[in-house]
């Protein structure tokens, strides 16, 4: 269906990491560039007129035809779609393998002889379609990729994702370094900078506003790449830091303390450094545009220097705690007490199990738990609201695209979700599709929808979400239907 269109039920999204907002009674206009152009909420007509009587007027067309779908209240309700910032396309084929492997056994055992398979073009296109795919059926709506090393393949990644229509960041992945990286799947210096000056001309050949797709620098980590292929990623990042409307460059990201193998390869490696957010300072690639996967093991020095330069972090809690060598949580709580609220949830597919964001909101507030029991009380734990914002504002501030997405605001794109909480989907074959809570009678008041809100954010899976949308184009649904 084209054309604008309206809701009218619930709205849940958050204000800020300890804050959501509840809009019962809401009705939400989307025009026919999929923006939201108007939110009235706590509705209600006086004069008992139907609603598609009433749109039309509002947004100025009285003779427009505009249908209006109302929620089941309180069992379906609108949140913004999930945002993905940190996920490895190749290795969406992997995941499982290598589980509690030291972080640079597993890249050699398993991840690097996977990703070198990506030399063919039609095996990577294969991969990336079933990715991103999935993706969208688990509601993600943007996801920052890191590709492998190959341009071609790189290239194939975008258009996958612009074909498909997931908002992505794409990355060519740089590794120059002949002394850390295998000889079967490397490049020289001048490759890994010329192929990723491509992969930034062919995102704004395909994509000039970059409304879908955006190019972001990827170099893996510091130990697979040469100080020269580094300084020329910091000289890309300056070139193109007014690439994009309102002052945005193009972004960058890499793996940043992630592991203490990682960390002392890192420092023995670049030893004219203390800590690694000195290092990629030094290139130029550590700054607002930065994403920072993992952040588990900061020094008190990195940490000082993420909040001064206003980085992003990525927070991967199911690799965190299965691969790279023991338990290794983020000190997320830590972050947040220090004003540090740049901060969304990773997959981190392959490392991570899952490519769901819901498993890593659960899975987050798990580490938490631990880490306030490790810590003997001194770090408390995190709330729903929080692990709920990394997933949708926080992301969006990572990639530094909240002025367009992560919550319900006029002016925003609908990048959003339909959480059906209703009995299971019952099937012809006589049996129920969902795990979640069974509803008990909650009330259609904010504490009701409030509890049916917890019992998704727990007990919810991808079947619960019965539709969803990018820019107000449904690319997931279970009715068949706007």
């Amino acid at each position: 269906m084209e054309g604008p269109f309206a809701y009218y039920g619930t709205l849940i999204h958050s204000r800020s990491p300890s804050e959501i907002e509840i809009l019962d009674d809401t009705l939400i206009i989307v025009n026919d560039k999929g923006r939201i152009s108007h939110i009235y909420p706590h509705f209600q007509t006086e004069d008992g007129r139907a609603l598609e009587g009433i749109v039309p007027a509002l947004i100025n067309h009285p003779d427009a035809r505009i249908p209006v779908v109302r929620l089941e209240s309180p069992n379906q309700f609108l949140v913004p779609s999930f945002i993905d910032t940190h996920v490895h396309a190749p290795q969406f084929s992997m995941r499982s393998l290598g589980q509690g492997l030291h972080i640079l056994d597993w890249l050699d055992q398993i991840t690097f002889p996977h990703e070198a398979k990506f030399h063919d073009t039609d095996y990577a296109r294969q991969v990336y379609a079933r990715c991103v795919e999935m993706g969208l059926r688990q509601g993600v709506t943007t996801a920052c990729y890191f590709g492998s090393l190959h341009t071609p393949a790189t290239k194939t990644l975008v258009d996958v994702c612009l074909d498909k229509g997931q908002r992505a960041f794409v990355g060519k992945t740089c590794m120059d370094n002949t002394e850390t990286n295998p000889e079967y799947y490397r490049e020289d210096t001048a490759a890994a900078v010329e192929g990723t000056r491509e992969i930034i001309q062919h995102c704004r050949a395909v994509d000039e506003k970059g409304d879908v797709v955006r190019p972001i620098l990827t170099p893996r980590f510091a130990i697979s790449c040469t100080p020269e292929s580094l300084t020329e990623l910091g000289k890309l990042a300056k070139e193109y830091e007014h690439a994009y409307s309102a002052g945005q460059g193009i972004a960058n990201q890499t793996h940043f303390c992630e592991a203490q193998q990682e960390i002392d390869a890192t420092l023995k490696q670049y030893e004219e450094f203390s800590c690694e957010a000195d290092l990629y300072a030094h290139y130029g690639l550590f700054d607002r545009n930065s994403v920072l996967a993992h952040c588990t093991l900061l020094s008190e020095a990195d940490q000082a220097k993420i909040k001064q330069r206003d980085c992003g972090i990525a927070h991967c809690p199911a690799s965190n705690t299965t691969v790279g060598g023991g338990f290794m949580a983020a000190p997320i709580r830590k972050l947040l007490s220090d004003g540090i609220t740049k901060i969304g949830l990773g997959t981190d597919s392959g490392g991570g199990f899952s490519c769901s964001i819901m498993d890593a909101m659960r899975l987050a507030l798990i580490v938490g738990n631990a880490r306030e029991m490790l810590s003997g009380g001194k770090e408390g734990r995190l709330k729903l609201e929080e692990v709920f914002y990394m997933a949708t504002l926080g992301g969006a501030r990572v990639l530094r695209i909240e002025d367009r997405f992560g919550s319900f605001e006029v002016g925003k794109q609908l990048d959003a979700i339909l959480v059906d909480m209703s009995d299971p989907y019952h099937h012809e074959s006589g049996h129920f599709d969902g795990v979640h809570t069974m509803l008990d009678g909650e009330s259609q008041s904010p504490e009701g929808i409030r509890r049916i809100w917890e019992k998704w954010v727990m007990t919810g899976d991808d079947r619960n979400l019965a539709k969803v949308w990018v820019g107000g184009k449904v690319k997931k649904d279970r009715f068949g239907s706007r």
